[in-house]
């Protein structure tokens, strides 16, 4: 598993490059690491299979995002008009990810996380996924 919450300087957590991938791909975050995915999924190979997991505040933070080789998916905080805790829907998101993943035989995955991501989220996809490439 290779996993990382590198920020700005993009690199793969095992070191290697985004384009040489192959496999699942997990991207996740919230609004402010939009860019950072839309950089990394340019960056993929057509064999990744990428999901990017963007968590916002409220449906004026989702925005474009042309990424035809991705599943992208917006994770409204305000949802039932209530808004809820930073990281929550994110979490229960990857989770559901994770679950995917990891069943049958071991999977080859590559998450990053965006810098801000909370720490539980970083350690509960650690735990999940521990043979894969989380950063």
């Amino acid at each position: 598993m290779c996993m990382s919450s590198d920020g700005p300087s993009l690199r793969r957590p095992d070191g290697g490059r985004w384009c040489d991938l192959e496999g699942a791909v997990l991207l996740g975050g919230d609004a402010r690491n939009v860019p950072d995915m839309r950089r990394i999924v340019a960056a993929l190979s057509p064999e990744a299979h990428a999901t990017v997991l963007v968590e916002v505040c409220g449906v004026g933070e989702i925005e474009a995002f042309d990424a035809p080789s991705a599943r992208v998916s917006w994770l409204d905080r305000t949802l039932d008009g209530e808004l809820r805790p930073r990281g929550e829907r994110l979490a229960a998101a990857i989770h559901a990810w994770c679950a995917e993943w990891s069943c049958g035989e071991a999977p080859v995955c590559t998450v990053w996380l965006g810098a801000r991501t909370p720490s539980r989220i970083v350690r509960m996809t650690r735990a999940m996924l521990p043979e894969s490439r989380v950063s």
